[in-house]
């Protein structure tokens, strides 16, 4: 009989419940021609979000999805071959567990918030696995241009970052 009765509220401490993106400055991101402002990111279950731009023109390295991403774009727009399935501002995709592709972006490039469950992996043009960029790796990264201030983080509680 004591479910939800009188919990009481989560301490806010520091913590922000909003932030303005602006806040955050871009991060190089894993390819040139691409940046990203990380927002969250679960070092437990490895899942992280991010803004994600890529200057016009940038043809991205065959990836690997670990697990399931998401994308809303934002602004321009990305697709995966010359058809007339393709992305732009307003659209959302979910890149599946399992998928490989290599994606194009638009001549205006591409702005994408993105939510990625799990790892992606990066390779050579020759097929080499080269990366995997897990949440890890995005927070490490964000952290060295000092661009973690306003990130939410989920960390373990005995561990290290």
């Amino acid at each position: 009989m004591y479910w939800m009765q009188n919990p009481g509220l989560t301490p806010k401490g520091e913590r922000r419940d909003f932030i303005n993106p602006d806040w955050i400055p871009w991060t190089d991101w894993l390819m040139p021609g691409t940046y990203f402002k990380l927002f969250f990111c679960d070092l437990v279950s490895g899942n992280f979000t991010m803004l994600l731009k890529v200057d016009p023109g940038i043809k991205a390295a065959v990836h690997w999805h670990l697990h399931n991403t998401e994308a809303f774009i934002i602004e321009g727009g990305f697709y995966y071959d010359e058809g007339d399935d393709k992305g732009y501002a307003g659209y959302y995709t979910c890149e599946s567990a399992g998928a490989i592709h290599e994606p194009f972006v638009s001549p205006d490039g591409a702005i994408m918030l993105a939510i990625s469950h799990g790892p992606i992996g990066g390779y050579t043009d020759d097929g080499q696995l080269v990366v995997m960029a897990d949440a890890r790796l995005h927070y490490l990264m964000a952290r060295e241009n000092g661009a973690v201030e306003h990130t939410t983080l989920v960390d373990y509680k005995h561990g290290s970052i």
